[in-house]
């Protein structure tokens, strides 16, 4: 009777503490409920090969991918390197899917991927010209069995003139999953309703390991009567999807397992455009190697890509909190949002936060954590189809290839949008030297990409386009009309887009300026009218509108003072002595000096290897002077001037004069 009643103590301090026990796994069972249940979470699975299917039905598949890539033309196969550029034997070899390794961080396995809770259909566009069939046919089938089927909403083909001429109708009649039902822009019309049946049966399909019971994904096709180029082709792809979003993909890619879901993630939270980091696949042996992470893409004055490091090291400590607690209110203000399948969850408030924190926390892991790049390489993105459209998708004036990716990466950033890298989207590019292919109406890449760059130019880069005319001096020599750059204008109008120097500031503060010996360059205005060399002949300089296109641009030099024009030469003062001494006793002093042109001092002198002072001694003729807007020729002290219509001289300072105040297009200094 004692031992029992000293029991009861026990008993009764063991009651709270299984009431304890058992909040505490309720509370966990929640979380966990919360955080992996109803939050759409989509996990990494191991690469698919081909679907499981009898030895028999392996065996057909083999047999119909060979006789597939033997019916290529015969003149592909006679010198199929010089007419792909990469190694299309191998890749024959390779055959229409491989294994790949994982190249992603660790960190990107281990975290779930927040999604939208309404499913997002994708149209994914491949535009090509040319292409091996089996580099092709392998991109198709690893985006079918390394996309979630859910969200691959369609497939849009565009085979720009190839020669092949019956590689899509041979490829799209494949006994394979994907080609199993499809819809071909060149068959006979669909109706909606018959087109709307035949998507939903595509994709309401079970997974199965049977190969006929894998589910399908629908195919639009088209070919151009003509060689239009990839900048059409993709922006004609965009027209025949109906998608939420827009993938443009290259036909010699392979994607890498999990690739979809981070970058629906990230276009979920609000980014505007989004790219995966390209891995490399060798020309040569088609060997896929992982590429650093810590690239974005950006350009030079030349406006040729260039990958550049990632300025992670140089933001400061501020600027790095200040980036994580804008990506902590992004990511609650996602998570809120939610289905209200989770708002039991508010009970438990103080879990949420506690929790929440913490995956935050851990989603911010550098090496998988989303960042911002001026642009974007080989046209590789996804975007939602109405900002694609709001910028009017790819500049259709521009022609063939060449620039097209710059030019929408700045409209895009400019106009409102943002462009990010998804490190733990991995996707395999063969990265060739150079085109295989001729450019149409006989013109040559260097050309085109020449007169692409140029249109970006005028279009976008404002005043700053006179570094890429120093960069491209063949540039100028290019023709263009009003109506190739009308367009750009009237969408930076129409969106208020922001101008270059904002993306400079902003965007791109690595593209450092070309020379930092100028003080100011660009058109050199005074009121309407520009400072222009109306013959080059004669090098006689006069006031026109600053509208005319071939207006003279001007470069003032910060270490020797001088002003020098787009043409090469320098702004002269020399003396005009009079005939009569009479005339020269009733003129006043700015008469005996007159503004021309002549070849700028100093540059063979500096080649020669001249001194400084010595350099200097050389040009008192040609040294300029900033004051405020005046020009103030250094050795004779006048101003240069604009007394009447078109006529430009020098004469005595006079502050503030209308007629002798001068404006560059960009001053580079506070006057």
């Amino acid at each position: 009777m004692k031992l029992q009643k000293r029991c009861w103590p026990c008993r009764l301090l063991l009651l709270p503490i299984a009431l304890l026990l058992l909040t505490c796994i309720y509370t966990s069972i929640q979380f966990i409920e919360y955080e992996y249940a109803d939050l759409q979470v989509e996990r990494y699975e191991q690469a698919q090969v081909l679907p499981v299917a009898a030895d028999s039905a392996l065996s057909e598949y083999a047999i119909a991918v060979r006789e597939f890539l033997a019916a290529a033309p015969t003149e592909t196969l006679n010198a199929p390197w010089q007419f792909y550029n990469y190694n299309a034997a191998r890749s024959d070899a390779i055959g229409a899917l491989r294994a790949l390794p994982d190249t992603r961080d660790a960190s990107c396995t281990a975290r779930p991927f927040h999604l939208a809770a309404q499913r997002a259909r994708v149209s994914i566009i491949i535009a090509f010209h040319n292409e091996a069939r089996s580099a092709l046919l392998r991109t198709v089938m690893t985006l079918y069995h390394r996309t979630p089927h859910r969200y691959l909403h369609e497939l849009i083909l565009i085979d720009d003139y190839s020669a092949d001429v019956g590689l899509l109708p041979a490829m799209l009649k494949l006994q394979l999953p994907p080609f199993m039902r499809n819809f071909s822009s060149s068959s006979p019309p669909t109706t909606a309703a018959n087109y709307v049946s035949l998507h939903s049966s595509a994709n309401s399909s079970s997974s199965s390991s049977a190969p006929t019971s894998q589910p399908q994904v629908t195919i639009k096709s088209a070919r151009n009567t003509q060689r239009l180029g990839v900048i059409a082709s993709r922006n004609r792809g965009a027209r025949l999807a109906t998608g939420d979003y827009l993938l443009f993909l290259d036909s010699h890619c392979e994607v890498n397992v999990g690739w979809l879901e981070p970058l629906l993630e990230r276009l979920a939270i609000g980014a505007t455009a989004v790219s995966p980091v390209l891995d490399s696949i060798n020309a040569e042996s088609l060997e896929y190697t992982a590429s650093s992470k810590n690239l974005m893409g950006g350009f030079d004055w030349n406006l040729h890509f260039h990958w550049i490091p990632r300025p992670q090291s140089t933001q400061s400590q501020p600027q790095r909190r200040d980036q994580y607690n804008q990506q902590q209110q992004q990511q609650r203000a996602f998570v809120e949002s939610l289905n209200g399948q989770t708002a039991y969850l508010q009970q438990f408030g103080w879990a949420h936060s506690r929790f929440g924190e913490a995956r935050l926390q851990r989603d911010t892991n550098t090496a998988a954590t989303a960042f911002k790049s001026p642009t974007f390489a080989g046209g590789i993105f996804m975007i939602s189809r109405e900002w694609f459209f709001k910028l009017n998708g790819f500049n259709p004036l521009l022609e063939t290839w060449g620039g097209e990716s710059i030019e929408f990466s700045i409209k895009l950033w400019l106009c409102g949008g943002q462009i990010e890298i998804v490190p733990c989207s991995r996707v395999g590019h063969i990265f060739r030297k150079q085109h295989p292919f001729h450019f149409p109406n006989g013109s040559d890449s260097q050309t085109t990409y020449l007169r692409n760059s140029k249109i970006i130019a005028e279009s976008w880069l404002d005043a700053y386009k006179y570094f890429f005319y120093a960069s491209k001096p063949a540039a100028k020599q290019i023709p263009l009309s009003s109506n190739d750059t009308q367009q750009s204008h009237q969408l930076r109008r129409a969106l208020n887009c922001q101008p270059f120097a904002w993306y400079l500031q902003n965007v791109f503060p690595q593209l450092k300026l070309p020379n930092d010996d100028f003080i100011a360059f660009g058109a050199l205005s005074s009121g309407e009218l520009c400072l222009h060399i109306a013959n080059h002949a004669t090098s006689q300089l006069r006031m026109t509108s600053c509208f005319q296109n071939d207006v003279t641009h001007w470069y003032l030099h910060r270490q020797n003072s001088q002003l020098q024009a787009s043409s090469g030469a320098c702004l002269h003062v020399v003396a005009d002595v009079p005939r009569r001494a009479a005339k020269l006793r009733n003129s006043t002093r700015s008469t005996h000096f007159r503004v021309v042109l002549r070849p700028c001092v100093g540059e063979e002198a500096g080649d020669r290897g001249y001194n400084q002072r010595a350099y200097q001694k050389q040009t008192p003729h040609q040294r300029w002077l900033r004051r405020g807007g005046l020009l103030v020729h250094q050795q004779t002290q006048l101003c240069l001037d604009n007394p009447l219509s078109d006529v430009v001289v020098v004469s005595h300072c006079r502050n503030a004069a209308p007629s002798q105040l001068f404006r560059f297009a960009m001053e580079l200094q506070r006057l």
